[in-house]
């Protein structure tokens, strides 16, 4: 009897034991597909969403999104840029390309957050970081900006739009829309963009954007930089659009 009690129990402690673990590494599985999908899905949302950026002629684009418990959010607020232009025979500091007091950019952004994970349209970037999005954030997608030796281009979307979130299960059509496009092109330019690392949630993906591209890259003291220098011009276009969905 007291075997059998002992068999009996080890039984029924290894099934409770497998069930448990199962379960877990399960649900662990579940939770990093619906990720890996909505990651592929937020890239195919992106190249999509990026015509608006590149062709002046497409004021709009849509595209789908399965929420599987997920959430999808606008916000207008997002990592603030400052681009910075000067002309290299002259000996002045560089002057914000808008020529007016105002010298940052909030980007704003297009996010979809599922089990901590969040992974954010930026200004024609596509980017994914987890719950504690100081500590690490990595680039899915580069944003628009080259740098050569012939010049540099540099396009960014800007969002304007009220914050909102939902949380639906189903598929959602989400469609961003032009505002208003500004394009400036200078000659004989050097520009340098920054980003200040209190200024975005994603300082990881940032600094290997502004370090990219032919851009040279720097970090000192908290911020963020990217310099492309001696070049023939500089285009630099700034689209601001909204989401609807």
């Amino acid at each position: 009897m007291l075997g059998f009690i002992l068999v009996f129990s080890i039984i029924f402690l290894s099934v409770g034991l497998l069930y448990t673990v199962g379960f877990q590494a399960m649900n662990d599985y579940q939770e990093t597909e619906q990720l890996n999908n909505a990651e592929r899905a937020m890239e195919s949302l992106t190249d999509n969403f990026n015509d608006v950026l590149r062709y002046g002629g497409v004021s709009d684009r849509y595209g789908e999104l399965t929420m599987r418990e997920g959430t999808i959010a606008v916000d207008e607020g997002g990592t603030a840029v400052t681009i910075d232009i000067v002309d290299e025979d002259e000996d002045s500091p560089f002057d914000n390309y808008s020529d007016s007091d105002d010298t940052t950019i909030d980007l704003g952004e297009f996010s979809y957050t599922a089990h901590g994970d969040t992974i954010a349209y930026e200004g024609g970037a596509l980017v994914r970081a987890d719950e504690d999005r100081s500590e690490w954030s990595t680039d899915l997608k580069q944003p628009q900006m080259r740098c050569s030796d012939s010049g540099a281009s540099i396009t960014l979307a800007s969002v304007t739009a009220d914050d909102q979130s939902i949380n639906p299960s189903d598929s959602t059509g989400v469609t961003i829309t032009e505002i208003n496009r500004d394009t400036k092109v200078y000659d004989e330019e050097n520009v340098k963009i920054s980003v200040s690392e209190d200024d975005t949630a994603y300082s990881g993906a940032w600094e290997s954007f502004l370090d990219s591209n032919d851009f040279s890259g720097n970090e000192e003291n908290g911020e963020l930089t990217g310099t492309c220098s001696e070049v023939d011009h500089v285009v630099i276009t700034l689209v601001e659009v909204g989401f609807e969905y």
